[in-house]
């Protein structure tokens, strides 16, 4: 039992040597520069496309208050069409 705790230990420390010298050589680095160079231009992809919603938004937004106020001011005017007929 001992032995086989200790066999799993040494595997364990052995990866974890092995990985520190891979994820510090020049191989490894040069794929983080790819990685991180894919998420940047992804995250400007991403930004570009939330500023093109947002306009839209936006313009969507103001048509519907623009709607809005035109159905005020038909509510408005038939009252005021109701109030004076009546008197």
């Amino acid at each position: 039992m001992f032995s086989s705790s200790l066999g799993k230990y040494a595997i364990g420390a052995l990866a974890g040597v092995c990985g520190m010298t891979f994820f510090t050589s020049k191989f490894a680095q040069r794929g983080y520069k790819y990685v991180v160079a894919g998420a940047m231009i992804a995250k400007d992809r991403v930004m570009a496309d939330t500023e093109k919603v947002q306009a839209a938004a936006g313009n969507i937004k103001a048509d519907a208050k623009e709607l809005t106020e035109k159905y005020y001011a038909m509510l408005d005017r038939e009252y005021e069409e109701a109030n004076t007929t009546e008197a």
